[in-house]
């Protein structure tokens, strides 16, 4: 096994992980000190906490701002990211050892590969888009697409027994980097992609609480 090969499967998964965790942290912090908005009443607002649990779980789940607001980034955008939670969904009936996680990776992986390549499309394609569109989100879509392309193409979402155990190695901190020899590239670039989301705005999921309770919400406290 040569130096490269360890670094990818040996090495790289633990720090991939502690920038994500730590980058995120972070983030969170920073948020949580920021100034507080104006509390403005512009719009009706859930009182309760069961009303707030509510909205924010069909926020998420359905994206119904985006589909009352700019529905033609709905469905690629609900693609993409039924895909991601999936593929979160996969990493867990994995290594609970279900036979099902290979459909599951695999559904959450096509998911993902068709939502960001519809967005691609349609920022490249839409005028209007087109013009409000920075370059960094054309470069995460490609990432994503990327990611997800090498992921299914691969066979890594879909290689169970192979793919549980080497995650098994690396939650007991004895990492079998021989075993991943075959995944290498969807593994990097996995990994670059956790190094990668805390410093985007694809770590605007974290911020939903700050979006909602501090923004939308804020008159509540």
């Amino acid at each position: 096994m040569d130096f490269g090969h360890y670094l990818i499967a040996g090495v790289m998964p633990y720090v991939a992980v502690a920038f994500f965790v730590f980058g995120l942290g972070y983030r969170i912090v920073y948020w949580s000190k920021a100034p507080m908005h104006l509390h403005w009443e512009l719009f009706p607002y859930p009182h309760t906490m069961l009303e707030q649990l509510k909205e924010m779980i069909t926020e998420v789940l359905t994206l119904h701002s985006l589909y009352r607001f700019n529905r033609k980034h709905w469905l690629p955008s609900l693609m993409m990211h039924w895909g991601f939670y999936l593929l979160v969904g996969w990493l867990v009936v994995l290594l609970l050892g279900f036979s099902f996680a290979a459909y599951v990776g695999t559904t959450g992986g096509v998911l993902v590969l068709a939502g960001s390549f519809s967005l691609f499309l349609l920022r490249l394609l839409d005028a209007e888009v087109r013009k409000i569109s920075a370059p960094v989100e054309y470069i995460n879509l490609i990432f994503v697409f990327t990611l997800a392309s090498s992921g299914l193409f691969s066979g890594f979402l879909g290689d169970i027994q192979l793919v549980r155990s080497y995650f098994l190695s690396l939650l007991t901190f004895k990492p079998d980097a021989s075993i991943a020899a075959d995944y290498l590239i969807p593994l990097l670039l996995f990994e670059l992609f956790l190094i990668y989301i805390p410093f985007t705005r694809m770590a605007h999921f974290a911020a939903k609480f700050f979006t909602y309770h501090k923004i939308k919400w804020g008159e509540l406290h």
